[in-house]
């Protein structure tokens, strides 16, 4: 194991250390928590995601190791089922927000769904901030695959939490989207030069 390979910096080694302390418990925590649901869909997804998880904390212990010319070797998380909800559901269907039960003997549904969305939500938002912070261009390279990886997580998860009205979406009345949208007209530089005007799109 040829450790000169990788080199590190203090704060770069902390938050290594504390995302790899992190993906071990969602795994866990995922893995638990898809024991608790009836729903079929659920659970496959709840456990795909904690293999996914899995394998970006392989990767990040290879990092961690000094093996950074295979920490890329295998895929990471599958393309999103997206599809397999259709499109969003929007407005409100009879929203329903039960009271939390403070004598629960294990989560319900909405529960659970609602845990892992925040896992996955928190963890873009940590590990991007790590990810701006390192200097090492592979280490900056997995956090931010770690970012990806829970933008897909997420919105799979709303996806699921849509279709079953766990999670609804509030709309603005037309008039007041076709206000916002007339209130903006492109620039004649942007309309002149098209695409190109955009070089980092």
């Amino acid at each position: 194991m040829n450790r000169g390979m990788m080199s590190f910096g203090a704060h770069e080694l902390i938050g290594l250390n504390e995302a790899l302390m992190a993906k071990s418990a969602n795994i866990e925590l995922l893995s638990f928590l898809s024991q608790h649901v009836q729903d079929q869909r659920l659970r496959n997804m709840l456990e795909q995601h904690a293999e996914s998880v899995h394998h970006h904390y392989m990767q990040g212990v290879q990092l961690l190791q000094g093996q950074g010319q295979e920490v890329y070797a295998k895929p990471g998380f599958a393309e999103s089922n997206m599809e397999y909800y259709g499109q969003p559901k929007l407005g409100l269907r009879n929203p329903n927000m039960p009271m939390p039960r403070l004598n629960a003997q294990a989560p319900s549904e909405r529960t659970i769904c609602t845990t892992a969305l925040s896992l996955y939500k928190f963890g873009a938002i940590g590990w991007t901030t790590y990810g701006l912070e390192c200097t090492n261009p592979q280490l900056r390279e997995w956090f931010m695959r770690g970012t990806a990886m829970s933008d897909k997580m997420a919105y799979e998860m709303w996806g699921f939490m849509n279709q079953k009205g766990y999670y609804q979406v509030i709309t603005l009345p037309n008039e007041t989207i076709q206000a916002m949208m007339h209130a903006y007209t492109p620039s004649q530089m942007s309309l002149n030069q098209g695409v190109n005007a955009m070089p980092y799109q």
